[in-house]
């Protein structure tokens, strides 16, 4: 059965209203997991929103605490005994402060296991790498640090309910360097076989079939929370309905309604709860790989990266998977609970009809987002501006003439949904015509983090060159949602820039 917007919402809302309440009545769901990804520690020092993520779910009294993969950033032993460490220091024997058990559901993925090839690794020759690199002693490492093998795919229940755990499937296996300064760029890559699809079939009499059970690996399906075609995995997967895939590896915030995805089974981003937020190419102060080394660069410095510390609780009801995503930061709601209903027999997406997260629906029923009544745009010189470097990572030191359009950021209300990204363009008049000169695309600088905190002036930056001189100009602003849908503009005053100026 479809369902149309009122019905998705006044669905959700009644699901996670009873829930709460009956939490609050003393009664607790069927299993509550502490969900993070991409916590890249690398040590003691920067294992603190780790510890901190920690510490909530330790007050949330969770049952299982989920990594979905890199856990360390350079595949090093002793990044490895600091994520150890801090999970010892909040869950001493694996027990809660309560005395309750919180299982471990740790995933590796590629900073885990190939980080020890990485230029950032600085390994000084293959002798080294082999000595302290978790690549090497994976096995070893993770009995002595974790208390149990380290197995390519395995289960673990907890509280009844099933976890597939995939680790990372290595494609820079046995890297070999013909001379000591070769380690971080060596050839000879031997790819191992993904065993998950045969895995699965494996245990697929094992896995229940009246409710939901979770497949964890760290880079996420294709076809699901990111671009693609299902792989082998999401062939396997496909004819589990009551399946849940969690991922990481993408970086993108849970702000992103795409971290939610629904079609044969249910996947959901898990995010990074270190910083280092990635983006969509091709905005002018996003982070995004594609995006390095442009030329030219852009004219703005990326946003600040390692501003989204995320991580999620997964509250799991007879009737329903709610996913409470927040900043471990600031301890905020980062947007409306995901509340997955279960059909029968555990099945997360309905037998017959849509399924309430798929991305058509939603970007059917999604609403344009709007400015404020009062919102406006101003447009100022500066010879203080700051485009990227060449590579395209952070800001050249070298200032800049530009032309800089500020606006505030469109925020929700009844009938819009909230900003996500903003096109910015510049338009010249002449007489009765008007051409557009150039148009940008532009984060707001909070828009990884809670709404309430998303109060700072979104900025466009033009080069002065790129503006025609003694010609009227203005600049249209138009918000889009994270669907692609368009708001109403707003317009800048007609400004006449007399001075050129070099780019």
């Amino acid at each position: 059965m479809k369902m149309n917007r009122r019905e998705f919402v006044a669905f959700g809302a009644a699901f996670a209203c009873a829930g709460r309440a009956f939490g609050a009545s003393g009664g607790e769901p069927a299993l509550r997991v502490g969900v993070l990804s991409d916590i890249h520690v690398t040590k003691l020092e920067n294992a603190n929103w780790f510890e901190k993520a920690l510490r909530k779910f330790d007050a949330e009294r969770v049952d299982a605490v989920l990594v979905s993969g890199d856990l360390i950033t350079w595949g090093k032993r002793k990044e490895l005994e600091a994520v150890a460490d801090t999970w010892r220091k909040v869950f001493p024997d694996d027990r809660r402060s309560d005395g309750a058990h919180v299982e471990r559901l740790f995933v590796t993925g590629n900073h885990d296991v190939d980080g020890f090839a990485y230029a950032g690794a600085k390994f000084k020759s293959i002798e080294a790498a082999r000595e302290t690199g978790f690549f090497f002693h994976r096995d070893e490492m993770w009995r002595e640090l974790f208390g149990e093998p380290y197995e390519p795919v395995k289960v673990k229940t907890v509280k009844g309910y099933s976890f597939v755990l995939r680790n990372w499937n290595s494609r820079l296996a046995q890297r070999y360097a013909q001379s000591p300064g070769d380690c971080p760029l060596a050839a000879n890559v031997l790819p191992e076989e993904d065993q998950s699809p045969a895995f699965i079939a494996q245990v697929s009499a094992s896995l229940p079939t009246d409710r939901p059970f979770f497949f964890v690996r760290h880079e996420p399906i294709p076809g699901t929370v990111v671009k693609g075609t299902l792989d082998a995995t999401g062939e396997a997967l496909a004819a589990f309905p009551n399946c849940i895939a969690l991922s990481g590896h993408t970086h993108f915030s849970l702000t992103d309604e795409h971290s939610i995805w629904q079609g044969a089974f249910t996947a959901v981003n898990c995010s990074c709860a270190r910083g280092y937020l990635f983006t969509y190419p091709g905005r002018e102060n996003g982070f995004s790989v594609s995006d390095f080394n442009r030329d030219p660069p852009f004219e703005m410095p990326p946003l600040d990266i390692k501003r989204a510390k995320q991580g999620m609780v997964m509250d799991v009801w007879p009737d329903f998977v709610a996913f409470r995503r927040f900043d471990i930061v600031n301890d905020v709601s980062l947007g409306d609970d995901w509340v997955v209903p279960l059909c029968g027999g555990g099945r997360t997406v309905p037998a017959s009809g849509e399924a309430k997260y798929t991305f058509a629906a939603r970007s059917e029923w999604s609403r344009p987002p709007q400015f404020g009544a009062d919102a406006k745009v101003a447009v100022a010189e500066t010879d203080d501006g700051r485009r990227r470097n060449v590579r395209g990572t952070e800001a050249d030191p070298a200032p800049c003439s530009q032309i800089v359009v500020s606006f505030p950021p469109a925020v929700s209300t009844d009938s819009s949904d909230r900003g996500f990204d903003y096109s910015v363009t510049a338009e010249m008049r002449t007489a009765d015509v008007k051409c557009v000169i150039g148009e940008r695309r532009v984060f707001s600088p909070g828009f990884c983090m809670s709404e309430s905190m998303d109060t700072e002036p979104v900025t466009c930056a033009f080069a002065r060159g790129a503006v025609p001189k003694n010609r009227d100009v203005r600049f249209i602003v138009r918000p889009y949602n994270c669907w692609g849908k368009v708001g109403k503009p707003i317009f800048s005053e007609w400004t006449r820039f007399s001075k050129a100026k070099p780019a």
